[in-house]
Formats: C-alpha cells, sequence, structure tokens
C-alpha cells in the first residue's frame, strides 16, 4: 500500500528533482503523487507551456490552485487521484495564467515499489 494520505485536501505542486531526464524535456504531461502531499511534475517545462505559468511560478501552487472550482469540488478530485485502487481515467479543469479553464484526462498507474502514483495528462478538446 502506498502511504499517501487520501483525505489529504491538497497536493503541493513541485518539479521533479531530476531536471536533466528525458521525462523532463518531454511535451508529454506527466506527474507523479507523492506520500507527503507532493504532486511531482515530471515534464515541468511541457506544464509550463500547455498552463502559461512559468515553471518557478507553478511549482509555488498547489493542485487545488490551479482548480476552477469550489474547495470542496476540487478536494474531491485530489481524493480521488490519490485513490491507489483507482485506475480509471479522471477528467480535471486546471487553470491557465491567463485565466483560461482547460480540461484534461488523467491516466494513471499505482506503484507499490516506487511508492508513488503516476500520472500522464492529455488535454481535452
Amino acid at each position: 500500500m502506498i502511504p499517501v494520505d487520501r483525505a489529504c485536501a491538497d497536493l503541493r505542486v513541485t518539479a521533479c528533482p531530476t531536471a536533466g531526464s528525458a521525462c523532463a524535456r518531454s511535451d508529454v504531461l506527466m506527474a507523479r503523487l507523492r506520500p507527503g502531499g507532493l504532486f511531482e511534475l515530471l515534464s515541468p517545462e511541457a506544464w509550463a507551456r500547455v498552463l502559461g505559468y512559468p515553471p518557478e511560478e507553478l511549482s509555488a501552487k498547489y493542485l487545488r490552485e490551479l482548480m476552477p472550482l469550489e474547495k470542496r469540488a476540487a478536494g474531491a478530485i485530489v481524493a480521488e487521484l490519490l485513490d491507489p485502487q483507482a485506475d480509471a481515467p479522471l477528467e480535471v479543469p486546471l487553470r491557465c495564467k491567463d485565466g483560461q479553464r482547460k480540461y484534461f484526462r488523467f491516466h494513471r498507474r499505482s506503484d507499490e515499489r516506487a511508492q508513488a502514483i503516476f500520472l500522464v495528462a492529455d488535454e481535452l478538446e
């Protein structure tokens, strides 16, 4: 069982420390949910390009702050993302720096050995 607090109301966005990795340079939106409430961006440049935030500004936010939803609705999405048993894609709205709302489909897989839930997101048209 991955020790992620599913009751956690928020996830802190942070860039992955291996900035020189192939993931970091990818155009694919990838992230990893880590114990302690971290939403780690594995491809920070791709997230910054799609959402319009500079990487350092994006890393100073909580995932809930990027959702154009009321706190309770955003918390419900975060709780569902943190469920290691759930593997169905999840639609998540995110707010861009310019205020535009974009919708993403998050695909997730839990990895016991890595103690993380890995996410790949694609933008919905």
